[in-house]
């Protein structure tokens, strides 16, 4: 396997732990049983991420947080539900990236930069969702329509960013 490969596996783990980490620590009382099938989950997709059990791991985070962890109330359940999201969005990177090429074919640094700026395009789009959320869920500033049209605009100028990252690298003169 090469040492890329190997790399982008330990992101996958580094991920999923994190992940998991957050939601144990924002739980006021953690399904332990949850945790271990977690951690065989990580392990397996660590050493097959192209296999169907990737989706059944970030499945599992994604019910394993919403059994665990009690709707946000104050700002930092919140800034803990942002990088929870921020860690399964890496998680499934890694995993997807990893899954793309066979596991003694280095990662080449073209799909890597590729890959990482777009998963930061998206890891931004996240936030006005996150901040819309957060803020129409505080009771002093629910409904309020300026918020709604701001978030719109940040996610339009967004989508052009998404798109205009998306085109394809060009060899520069």
């Amino acid at each position: 396997m090469s040492r890329s490969q190997l790399l982008l596996r330990g992101v996958l783990v580094l991920a999923s732990m994190t992940l998991l980490a957050l939601t144990l620590a924002a739980s006021p009382q953690p399904i332990i049983v949850a945790a271990v099938v977690l951690v065989a989950l990580t392990v397996y997709a660590a050493i097959e991420p192209d296999s169907g059990l990737v989706t059944v791991l970030l499945g599992s985070h994604a019910l394993h947080w919403l059994a665990a962890v009690p709707v946000p109330d104050a700002p930092g359940a919140w800034v803990g539900l942002l990088a929870a999201a921020w860690a399964g969005l890496v998680l499934h990177l890694a995993a997807s990236l990893a899954a793309s090429l066979p596991g003694a074919v280095p990662v080449p640094s073209l799909s890597l930069r590729r890959w990482t700026r777009r998963g930061a395009v998206v890891a931004a789009a996240t936030v006005p969702f996150w901040a819309v959320a957060m803020l129409s869920g505080r009771e002093r500033v629910k409904g309020e329509v300026s918020l709604t049209y701001a978030a719109i605009a940040a996610v339009a100028l967004l989508t052009f960013s998404v798109w205009l990252l998306s085109r394809e690298d060009r060899p520069r003169p």
